[in-house]
């Protein structure tokens, strides 16, 4: 385990400072070189630096139980408001944000990698177990930390469920959507022989090419003679 390494201290909050100092130097000396924008190292610095302070503060107070938070009621009128103005930059959201900042870089390895795997080994470990059994607070710490270097936050610190509120009128039942129609199939309409040749009927015919013609005048119909030409032609004398 990682208790057992000789470059990491046995200390929970030592052994934390160490993984997230190498992690603010990892950014800093590959940011540059990576063209990511400075002010946005700043605020990843700076973000660090705090979790690391707030990690060594909360650890450092003697154990507590978990708080069950009250909310006072509220007042009746409230004076609205005013909306702060938006920073003008912000660290970036999401899972797996800071190995996304760093693509196809030698940061990836660096910071990333090395960052995730001790982390991973940092909380695999029993005396980190036990602190964070008797201080759960730190898990609003760990958990961003986790999401930034693209790990699941394990059980220990996961945030509790919200129990479902009951239903206000379990008596009432839902009402039941009405279920389409089954359209017909097209080809039943048709009877299909074995080889594979349907037999229309006359009005399936006059659905599918149209209603007959109209019928020709007499004057456009071709001319058909009446007689026999060859029995009327007049035959030369006999030699």
């Amino acid at each position: 385990m990682i208790a057992n390494a000789p470059f990491m201290p046995a200390d929970p909050t030592e052994r934390f400072t160490v993984i997230f100092r190498a992690l603010q130097r990892s950014v800093a000396d590959n940011g540059y070189r990576l063209k990511i924008h400075g002010p946005l190292i700043v605020l990843i610095w700076n973000y660090l630096a705090r979790q690391i302070a707030r990690f060594a503060r909360i650890a450092s107070r003697p154990p507590q139980s978990p708080r069950t938070r009250t909310r006072a009621p509220r007042p009746v009128e409230r004076e609205p408001a005013t909306p702060k103005p938006k920073p003008p930059l912000t660290l970036p959201r999401g899972f797996a944000w800071l190995i996304r900042l760093l693509p196809n870089g030698p940061a990836t390895v660096v910071a990333g990698a090395a960052a995730r795997a001790d982390l991973q080994l940092f909380m695999e470990d029993p005396i980190v177990l036990d602190l964070l059994a008797t201080h759960p607070s730190l898990g609003r710490i760990l958990r961003p930390l986790h999401t930034m270097l693209g790990l699941r936050p394990p059980q220990i610190i996961k945030r509790p469920r919200k129990p479902r509120s009951a239903p206000t009128n379990p008596a009432t039942p839902r009402p039941k959507r009405p279920r389409p129609k089954r359209q017909p199939d097209f080809m039943a309409q048709y009877k299909v022989n074995p080889d594979g040749s349907i037999d229309f009927t006359p009005e399936q015919l006059r659905d599918i090419l149209g209603p007959p013609p109209p019928p020709v005048p007499p004057w456009h119909h071709p001319f058909v003679p009446s007689f026999d030409a060859k029995k009327m032609w007049r035959k030369g004398p006999r030699g």
